[in-house]
């Protein structure tokens, strides 16, 4: 009989303990309410916004206001992370992918897929026309790669409407692809040029170099024919030491250092020079960049910039009316470089917190209209939040 007890009572304790878990089910956390995930959700949609940011400022003037408004929403996400309020941080960060996401979908399919094959197809018949198999081969790689960036495209717009970040990772992939087919369409435009146009180009680049305070090469530079090979043939010993004198007025034991890495350094320079000027002179490019870049920091930058520059300048163009310096913002965007002034650096400090009201003066009376402007604000947000909750 107490083992039937037990055993009856041991058999309502296991009904009712599924009753209960039947009736009150744990409610499992949700991701805005864990503040590793907001904190990791936040940090990421900050690297889309940084990186949407070169597009913007580079190509997207008309973009701004769109770009503004993602940046509003994740402005206050940030504060409402600091307040703890991690719930609506993440509806924050959800709308600002929401809007980052089409912004990103129109840039990569605007800007960067029809840019890179604009740029493809107006350089094509020239490069086909020097018959230099390295152009050809770069213009494949080209065409190759924006392919690529417009798979890239198809899976991010096809895929599931609400998972933004992934389809924010698909156009940046994009936009990476199209980058580099554009990188590579010039360089198959540097390869198609002739031997005295890239010897224009090196001489353009050392002027730059020049310019900026780089002495490298400078002595042979606006230097031709017998005065050009009197340059090459000269030896180091018989420079003027135009230094000397100055190290000679410093501190005796500052001097006899300083001067001694000084002369080392020219001394290397001097031989460097020389051995440039023989390879360029041999029309051994290959060979001279060996030597330049030690000397010229971020040259495949500036030998590129240098071209287009140097085939903009000459004034014949191109037979086929390529615009050559409208390809200077392209290739400036290439490696991921501002032409101008960042966008989100002309805006950013005009953000204000959402319940943030402005007070008329130093007493806390507000200014008229503001608690109602502010009101309707908050109301037009949270009838967007109840909306974006709903599509969840």
């Amino acid at each position: 009989m107490l083992i039937k007890n037990n055993s009856g009572i041991g058999l309502c304790l296991r009904v009712a303990l599924a009753i209960s878990v039947t009736v009150f089910p744990a409610a499992p956390a949700a991701a805005y309410s864990d503040q590793t995930t907001t904190e990791r959700v936040l940090n990421e949609n900050k690297g889309f916004i940084d990186f949407m940011d070169v597009c913007v400022t580079n190509f997207g003037d008309e973009q701004r206001e769109r770009f503004r408004e993602i940046y509003r929403h994740h402005f206050n996400a940030e504060v409402a992370f600091l307040q703890s309020d991690y719930k609506a941080a993440f509806k924050r960060l959800y709308l600002s992918e929401g809007v980052n996401a089409g912004l990103f979908a129109d840039m990569a399919r605007d800007i960067y897929l029809e840019g890179a094959k604009d740029i493809l197809d107006s350089l094509a018949p020239e490069i086909i026309r020097s018959k230099n198999s390295r152009a050809k081969l770069y213009l494949t790689l080209g065409y190759r790669d924006r392919a690529v960036g417009f798979n890239y495209y198809t899976i991010g717009m096809a895929s599931n409407p609400k998972l933004y970040s992934y389809k924010i990772y698909k156009y940046i992939d994009t936009v990476k692809m199209s980058r580099r087919a554009k990188r590579y369409a010039f360089l198959a435009l540097y390869e198609s040029r002739s031997d005295e146009m890239k010897t224009k180009i090196f001489n353009h680049l050392f002027e730059m170099e020049r310019e900026a305070g780089n002495p490298f090469y400078s002595r042979f530079l606006a230097k031709n024919g017998d005065a050009f090979l009197n340059e090459l043939n000269r030896d180091y010993y018989e420079s003027t030491p135009a230094d000397a004198s100055a190290e000679k007025t410093k501190g005796e034991a500052d001097a006899e250092a300083g001067s001694f890495e000084k002369k080392t350094e020219r001394r290397v320079r001097f031989r460097a020079e020389k051995t440039v000027a023989q390879y360029i002179l041999n029309r051994e490019f290959e060979k001279a960049e060996d030597t330049i870049r030690e000397y010229v920091d971020d040259f495949n930058f500036k030998i590129i910039k240098a071209m287009l520059e140097m085939l903009s300048a000459e004034g014949s163009g191109s037979p086929d009316g390529v615009d050559y310096r409208g390809f200077l913002p392209h290739h400036t965007d290439n490696y991921v470089r501002y032409s101008k002034e960042s966008a989100l650096a002309s805006f950013s400090g005009s953000i204000k917190v959402e319940d943030y009201v402005e007070k008329s003066g130093p007493g806390e009376k507000a200014k008229p209209g503001d608690g109602k402007a502010a009101e309707g604000k908050d109301a037009a947000h949270h009838d967007g939040e109840e909306r974006v909750e709903g599509k969840k």
